[in-house]
């Protein structure tokens, strides 16, 4: 099956990653404003929100390049200060979490 089509049915269908948590197709994210305290909550669309990364390394220069995963990055502000609360996670190829930074802030679970 052309890799086109590969891509479409796993788009459709959720292909490899049909059991997995990551196919909720949003994310709520908590966090805490290290300067105020305030609690900000935030909804990421994973559908339309997180940035594609491909393997960009020189061995892979193919047709098409490998999916290696996903990127948000969002700042958050809250009504009570002015301070920004930036926030970087990477996904999974199946959208899952598997690392957040955050400044400014603390991440609630």
């Amino acid at each position: 099956m052309p890799k086109m089509f590969e891509r479409l049915r796993d788009l459709v269908l959720g292909g490899k990653c049909a059991d997995s948590n990551g196919t909720a197709p949003a994310l709520v994210i908590k966090v805490r404003c290290n300067r105020c305290g305030e609690e900000i909550t935030t909804r990421v669309e994973k559908a339309h929100a997180l940035q594609e990364q491909y393997d960009t390394s020189p061995g892979a220069e193919t047709a098409e390049p490998a999916l290696t995963g996903y990127l948000l990055q969002k700042e958050l502000l809250g009504e009570k200060c002015q301070e920004l609360v930036r926030l970087t996670m990477r996904f999974d190829p199946c959208r899952r979490v598997v690392k957040h930074e955050i400044a400014g802030g603390q991440l609630l679970e």
